[in-house]
Parts: structure tokens; C-alpha cells; sequence
């Protein structure tokens, strides 16, 4: 499964995004917005459409993709919690 966490410089919101999802074990992929904003040939192609339309929503930084869905802050963190916790059942179970 893959994340992203879409932020921009100077969030603090997108910062605790970021350590608590090193916290909880999920690797992820950090874009920067500040950098992703200009059409380009391929655009469609590669990811760029999603970074842009990601791009009107810079007052609900950060945004983070978990797998294909993306999510504000809380939300995506509930989520995660969940998918964490399923992990953990799912390991007991086989344990035992």
C-alpha cells in the first residue's frame, strides 16, 4: 500500500503528519506542493492531474493518499489506526 503525504513548507499539521505516521511503522512518500503546479506535456500520465487537483485544497494541508483514496489529516489517521489495529488481530489470530 502506498502513501503520500502532500504538504507544503510551514505546515505544522502536515510536520505532525509526517512523525506520526514514522511513529505508527508507515512508510511514505512526501510531495511537496510548492513544486507540483505547473501543466507540462504528460501531465494526465504521470500523477500530475492528481497533484493539481490536491493543489486547490492547500487549506486542508496536508493531504495524504492512502493507497487510492485521499483524505485530510484526521481522517486519514482513523484509517490508518484501523488498518493498524486489523494488522494486529490478524497477527494474534494466526499466532495462536
Amino acid at each position: 500500500m502506498t502513501i503520500r503525504v502532500y504538504s507544503k513548507p510551514g505546515c505544522g499539521k502536515c510536520e505532525a503528519a509526517k512523525s506520526k505516521l514514522k511513529m505508527m511503522g508507515f512508510g511514505y512518500e512526501e510531495h511537496n506542493l510548492q513544486y507540483h503546479v505547473e501543466h507540462h506535456d504528460g501531465w494526465r500520465e504521470d500523477n500530475s492531474v492528481s497533484v493539481m487537483a490536491a493543489h486547490t485544497l492547500l487549506d486542508t494541508m496536508p493531504l495524504i493518499e492512502v493507497g487510492e483514496e485521499y483524505h485530510d489529516y484526521s481522517s486519514a489517521m482513523r484509517k490508518l489506526k484501523k488498518m493498524k489495529k486489523m494488522q494486529k488481530e490478524e497477527e494474534v489470530a494466526v499466532a495462536n
